[in-house]
């Protein structure tokens, strides 16, 4: 696995937020975070807080994504 495909490296990419501004969020420090090789090392329960964090982004980015639809429906018909 490389260094790229390392669960907070993704969420990091994902949420456009820095290793210490995940260690903040985790209420853990950027050592630690910076220690996770590979994910063995990481615990379950900061794995699973970053899989939600995941997901909660992807269902921010679904409901923005409606509203878009939404207003853009609002807008057609107000032009009839």
């Amino acid at each position: 696995m490389s260094k790229k495909d390392l669960l907070h490296n993704i969420v990091c990419e994902k949420l456009g937020i820095t290793r210490q501004e995940l260690a903040d969020k985790l209420g853990l420090s950027v050592t630690t975070i910076n220690s996770w090789s590979d994910e063995k090392r990481m615990s379950k329960s900061a794995k699973l807080a970053m899989e939600l964090m995941l997901k909660n982004k992807e269902l921010d980015d679904t409901i923005g994504k409606i509203k878009d639809v939404g207003q853009t429906l609002v807008k057609i018909a107000k032009e009839k």
